[in-house]
């Protein structure tokens, strides 16, 4: 290993080339342990995934939790944005709910259901999943009763842990105030620091928006209906014949529209489709609303471009090259461009931009969009372009924030002095 002694000599900046010890200050370990614990701890407990499917071996649950964490951690703002689904999802569900005179449903209750925690069980049928929509149907035409539960037996059953979730925002705003506190005293800040405190924002904007979702919930709760699912059906909805996901396809189907149910479900040949096949076994983690409000399309939008924005603090840093802080530069202003960009057309369906990928399913796609008003050409073809530009650019961030941790300004390894913020006496 190389210590800070090995130094070299750019403009009037001096570096600390390779790795540096810590016996005297920050060193390399410590700067990667506090941005990567940060990064975990966020992770871990800001994830509140739907209910799994009956009988799913713990394997596949754990597959699936990976692959949202791995989601979490290259591309937070998605996550954000499968969060702020749900919960827009269960604010309008306690809405109506509360209107109709339940007014002990909350947002747990919402969210409960939403997320697959109870199933359906008609007499001598197979159970299936319903989401808060089809049981507020049900409920008021008098079909079903509402389900007893109550709030605190919900939260008994979740597994989210408050120290943890405090804990990782003690974390957090550890990091954040590290940073003001270095910047304040004119130390240098690390390229990594700062794309973790950017990591933050949606992350915290993710633990509020699932704040009252419950969390790691393994087994549903169930609902028995005195008749089949035949004659419920009929007694109900007597012209309907068939269905795709679940029974209660008329009323809502419960995992479209997602990228999953719409795509990868209708695309031959796909790698693991018979999973996709058939009934639907529990509510998908990205099904998304249809219906947003203007303040809602605002909050989303000021999470991604401040998402993308915290990077450009690094504007001015001292990279190792000019060429490498030059990228960084140019990654950054096209990452916050591209979030303005999709964040204008936020009301817009994505699934025409999918369309030029998969061409053979353009008209099955545009069935999905039928309702909306329709997306031209030039706009999806522009769509595209952003989208390919923003991958680039994220990408470009996340190898730059490692790399430059070979040289970096030796003021990085010097530790804030806290007592020169205490007054003098």
């Amino acid at each position: 290993m190389r210590n800070n002694t090995d130094k070299t000599y750019a403009a009037t900046t001096i570096f600390a080339d390779g790795w540096v010890d810590e016996p005297n200050g920050r060193g390399t370990i410590g700067i990667l342990w506090a941005c990567f614990f940060t990064i975990f701890v966020a992770t871990y407990t800001v994830l509140h995934l739907n209910l799994p499917a009956r009988n799913e071996s713990r394997i596949r649950v754990l597959i699936r939790k990976t692959k949202w964490m791995t989601i979490a951690v290259v591309v937070p703002e998605v996550l954000t944005a499968s969060a702020f689904a749900q919960y827009t999802a269960a604010r309008d569900s306690m809405a109506t709910m509360v209107a109709l005179g339940h007014d002990k449903w909350t947002m747990r209750h919402a969210f409960f259901l939403n997320m697959g925690g109870v199933w359906l069980r008609p007499r001598d049928s197979d159970p299936f999943p319903i989401n808060a929509t089809q049981l507020l149907y049900l409920v008021k035409g008098k079909h079903i009763d509402l389900p007893s539960l109550t709030e605190e037996e919900i939260w008994d059953r979740s597994k989210a842990d408050s120290f943890a979730k405090t804990f990782a925002c003690f974390q957090i705003g550890w990091l954040v105030l590290q940073c003001l506190g270095r910047a304040v005293q004119k130390l240098p800040i690390t390229p990594l620091e700062i794309g973790t405190i950017g990591f933050a924002i949606p992350s915290v904007a993710t633990f509020l928006l699932w704040f009252s979702k419950p969390k790691d919930i393994d087994v549903p709760s169930f609902l028995d209906a005195t008749e089949s699912t035949t004659e419920l059906i009929q007694r109900i909805c007597p012209q309907r014949s068939s269905w795709r996901e679940t029974p209660l396809d008329f009323i809502s189907t419960i995992n479209s529209p997602s990228f999953t149910s719409e795509l990868i479900l209708k695309t031959p040949n796909w790698p693991s489709r018979k999973s996709f096949l058939g009934p639907s076994t529990r509510i998908r983690n990205d099904v998304f609303g249809l219906k947003y409000r203007i303040l809602d399309q605002v909050f989303v939008g000021a999470i991604w471009i401040g998402y993308a924005g915290v990077h450009l603090l690094a504007w001015s840093f001292d990279f190792p090259t000019r060429v490498e802080q030059i990228l960084w530069q140019v990654a950054c202003l096209t990452m916050a461009g591209s979030m303005v960009v999709f964040w204008t057309f936020s009301n817009r369906r994505f699934y025409q931009l999918v369309a030029y990928v998969w061409p053979w399913k353009r008209l099955e796609l545009e069935k999905v969009v039928a309702e909306r008003q329709r997306v031209s050409t030039i706009q999806i073809m522009l769509g595209a372009f952003v989208f390919l530009a923003y991958l680039s650019a994220r990408l470009c961030l996340i190898v730059q924030v490692f790399i430059t941790l070979r040289k970096m300004p030796l003021g990085v390894f010097e530790t804030v002095n806290w007592v020169a913020f205490l007054p003098h006496v």
